[in-house]
C-alpha cells in the first residue's frame, strides 16, 4: 500500500541527509587543503624574500671598499694578495667598525699605516708623474728624455 499523503519515504530522507553530510565533509576537507596550500605558499614566499635580502646584503668587503678613499682600494688589494689569511680576519672587523659608525672613511695612507703598525708589510706600487708639454709622464721617462 502506498501512501499518497506526500510524505517522503524514510530511506530517501536518510539518503538525502547522508548526501548532505558527505557534502559538508568534502567542503571541510577542501577548506583544510586550501588553508594548507596557502600556508605552504606563504612559507615559500617568506623564504624567497629572506634569500633575496641575503643576496642583496653587501658583504663586509663591499662595505669596506665603499669607505676607502685615496688609493685605499689599491692598498686593500695589495694587502689581500700579500696576506690573504690575515685580511680575511681584518676585513670583517674593519667593516664592523664602519657599521657601528666608529669609522666613516679610510684613506689609502691610513690603511697602509694601520697595516704596517700591526706588522703587515704591504708594498704598494708608486710612480711619480710630472707634466711634460701638457701630458703626464713618469719621472723616469722625463729624466731619460732630457
Amino acid at each position: 500500500m502506498s501512501d499518497s499523503s506526500g510524505a517522503p519515504e524514510p530511506s530517501s530522507v536518510a539518503a538525502a541527509e547522508e548526501d548532505q553530510a558527505m557534502k559538508m565533509l568534502n567542503a571541510k576537507r577542501l577548506l583544510e587543503m586550501r588553508k594548507r596550500a596557502n600556508m605552504e605558499q606563504a612559507r615559500k614566499n617568506l623564504e624567497e624574500q629572506r634569500l633575496e635580502r641575503e643576496r642583496n646584503r653587501p658583504t663586509d668587503r663591499d662595505i669596506l671598499v665603499k669607505s676607502l678613499r685615496d688609493r685605499g682600494d689599491e692598498v686593500l688589494s695589495a694587502a689581500e694578495r700579500s696576506y690573504p689569511k690575515e685580511m680575511t680576519i681584518l676585513i670583517p672587523r674593519l667593516a664592523a667598525l664602519i657599521k657601528q659608525g666608529k669609522v666613516s672613511t679610510i684613506t689609502g695612507g691610513d690603511l697602509l699605516q694601520f697595516l704596517r703598525s700591526i706588522g703587515l708589510r704591504v708594498s704598494v706600487s708608486t710612480t711619480i708623474s710630472v707634466e711634460d708639454h701638457g701630458k703626464f709622464v713618469s719621472l723616469a721617462e722625463k729624466l731619460k728624455n732630457e
